[in-house]
């Protein structure tokens, strides 16, 4: 069936018979697969999703996880494991980078699929880790903003405890400080107001399920606000009161 499938999307064929067999391909997730055809399966659609080399086969592959995942959901917990999201995180795939934000699109598809299952608490250690060394690395505004979203809707993966949330809330502080809008556009300012409401949001979270976090962030903040100033030194036209 993957190798079909891995055919039929790269193929010559009409878009519109393309999508009638992709849709019949998804219809028969719920048939019985050995676990090396269930794997073949992920694999395929996991290159596709991160790999795939327009919107149409991404797609694809989404709705090929998803289905799939979720009919063998056994068999996607044994894929979907602490090595392969590891790798994910610190190598990424192929020749799409880790700190591309796909990669927490597809990791936060693969959670929703074994939220159900054991392993999942695993990987929410796993995330708590990873999420407080990608915002020491002071990630671009997309990635920042997508890893929000992961937290803020998977909290099980926020760093636990007072010092590494602590820790989690001042980089985080620090990281919306280097954001800059990327022009004066009515788009580039909607997505840079997104993606700030979006990590803000995030903090308003940590600090009240945490709130001794709640202080030291502020001082964090208040005190890079001094710093810009001090760059910039003192407003005025230069010139002595006479």
């Amino acid at each position: 069936m993957d190798k079909i499938l891995e055919g039929l999307v790269s193929s010559s064929h009409p878009l519109p018979l393309k999508r009638v067999i992709v849709r019949r391909v998804v219809e028969s997730a719920e048939t019985p697969l050995s676990q090396a055809q269930c794997r073949a399966m992920f694999a395929l659609s996991t290159r596709l999703v991160l790999q795939g080399p327009d919107p149409f086969q991404r797609q694809v592959g989404r709705q090929v996880l998803e289905a799939y995942g979720r009919y063998h959901r056994a068999e996607f917990e044994a894929f979907f494991n602490r090595g392969l999201v590891l790798g994910l995180l610190q190598r990424g795939y192929g020749e799409l980078s880790n700190r591309d934000p796909a990669i927490l699109d597809y990791i936060q598809a693969g959670l929703r699929l074994i939220m159900s299952c054991p392993s999942v608490l695993e990987l929410f250690e796993l995330l708590q880790v990873e999420a407080l060394r990608l915002v020491c690395e002071r990630p671009a505004p997309p990635l920042c903003a997508r890893l929000c979203q992961l937290l803020g809707d998977f909290p099980q993966c926020l760093p636990r405890g007072r010092k590494l949330s602590l820790a989690f809330c001042q980089q985080l502080v620090r990281s919306i400080a280097h954001f800059q809008s990327q022009g004066s556009r009515e788009a580039e300012l909607r997505l840079y107001v997104s993606q700030v409401t979006q990590v803000s949001g995030l903090l308003r979270s940590v600090w009240k399920a945490e709130p001794d976090t709640l202080l030291p962030s502020l001082q964090e903040l208040f005190a890079i606000i001094s710093a810009v100033g001090e760059r910039r030194g003192p407003v005025g036209n230069g010139k002595g009161v006479e």
